[in-house]
């Protein structure tokens, strides 16, 4: 090791031999003179000032580089995330315009529902209001009971069938509407939609439009059944139809229409074919409506709700008096002295008094053409131009006028024809008897 230092000095002192520095000034010779070491440690210096400014040349260059590199990397993440939210606006108007179309679909298809079951409702709470109507006729008839006045023991039994057998059951007429409903829905549940919430919810509409498809069914079917049922009533008792009820009209506000025609080719079919089927149903109801109406002026009642006795006849007869055949424009029935004679439908009292013949008689105008008169009473009980309702006292029985004994003669006219009151009786059991 101290050899090899030996030799080490030995280099380095023939590299740095002592060495003299001379300088003239104004004639002045100086000199400096540098030992080995001297040159050694100036050489070390000046060697440590290069290898600091080499490094320090190196590392700013690297810094530049590190800077660089760092400010790449910074505009690709910036570049990166400005994609990224522009990919996410993007989305986000994506949503809003399909939540926009799920709110107007649903505001629409919500409006259709509505107006859907608006006209329903409509519909349906008429012909509850029609029904309770023939059923408080039906209630009012029964109290008069039969001819003889006895009560009805099976509120179900068919007096009359009014309407021939059906071919096809009920049940699958039903069906098959469902099936109609079902093929109809089609043209307003799309194949493909923007959204799988807006097909399911044009599925529930769709599956809602059936349902009320088939409960527009089912009304017109009752409609039509029970106005074909009023119609046989009516002509089981010899009433001209056209006579008694005009040609309904669409009296439903909610089917109050106008405007222009527009084709619906290339609009909703389904919602057409709904408001199509909606109008012939409104149609049947109200003819229904019309006919109840005209039911309850149509004297169907017996002028007796007691126990009665049929004595005498509509039509040709041998005269009770004087024997001789004669004609009979009424019935007559007997029962007990001052039984209440009770009016046979609402109406207006036209004469309360006394007539040749007919002794203490009250006639009452029932409108639409139909006047009912009540002879021989003991007692009258109202006056001319008093309102009455089905059933309210309008005298006793008696015998006054030309009579054999206590009864009432009972007349029915319409149009002033006088009619068979018998087949009216027998037309209001139908009602509380069917």
């Amino acid at each position: 090791m101290s050899r090899r230092s030996g030799k080490v000095r030995r280099v380095l002192s023939r590299i740095f031999k002592e060495r003299q520095i001379y300088h003239r000034s104004d004639g002045v010779v100086h000199f400096i003179s540098m030992s080995s070491k001297s040159q050694i440690a100036l050489a070390t210096v000046i060697g440590a000032a290069l290898l600091w400014v080499a490094y320090a040349s190196v590392n700013v260059v690297f810094k530049e580089q590190i800077i660089v590199a760092k400010d790449r990397d910074s505009r690709i993440m910036e570049t990166t995330y400005s994609k990224r939210i522009r990919d996410a606006q993007e989305a986000y108007d994506d949503v809003s315009e399909l939540n926009l179309i799920i709110k107007q679909n649903f505001d629409e298809t919500m409006a259709d529902i509505s107006a859907r079951h608006q006209l329903l409702q409509n519909m349906v709470e008429r012909k509850t209001a029609i029904d309770q109507g023939l059923d408080t006729l039906a209630a009012g008839l029964a109290e008069a009971g039969g001819p003889s006045g006895q009560r009805p023991t099976n509120g179900n039994r068919v007096m009359i069938d009014v309407t021939p057998g059906e071919p096809t059951p009920r049940q699958s007429r039903i069906e098959a509407t469902r099936r109609q409903g079902a093929e109809q829905v089609r043209d307003i549940t799309p194949g493909g939609t923007a959204s799988d919430a807006i097909h399911s919810m044009n599925k529930a509409a769709a599956d809602l439009y059936t349902e009320q498809m088939l409960l527009l069914a089912s009304l017109e079917e009752k409609a039509n059944n029970k106005r074909e049922q009023l119609q046989m009533i009516l002509k089981s008792a010899g009433v001209p139809l056209d006579s008694v009820v005009t040609p309904a009209k669409i009296s439903n506000i909610t089917l109050a229409q106008g405007g222009p025609f527009i084709d619906i080719s290339g609009g909703d079919e389904a919602a057409a074919k709904f408001y199509k089927h909606a109008n012939r149903t409104a149609a049947a109801v109200d003819e229904l409506a019309a006919l109840q109406k005209a039911m309850q002026n149509v004297p169907l009642s017996s002028p007796l709700i007691v126990g009665r006795r049929f004595t005498s006849s509509f039509g040709i007869r041998r005269d009770p008096i004087n024997g001789k055949y004669s004609r009979h424009y009424g019935v007559d029935f007997a029962a007990p002295w001052a039984s209440p004679i009770t009016a046979t439908a609402d109406g207006v009292v036209k004469f309360a008094g006394t007539r040749s013949g007919f002794g203490r008689v009250v006639e009452i105008n029932h409108g639409n053409g139909f006047v009912t008169r009540y002879a021989h009473m003991n007692r009258i009980s109202v006056k001319t131009g008093q309102k009455v309702k089905l059933h309210d006292k309008v005298g006793e029985l008696g015998s006054s006028g030309r009579s054999t004994g206590p009864h009432v003669h009972y007349e029915v006219l319409f149009k002033g024809k006088p009619l068979n009151p018998r087949r009216f009786i027998e037309a209001g059991r139908y009602v509380f008897e069917s």
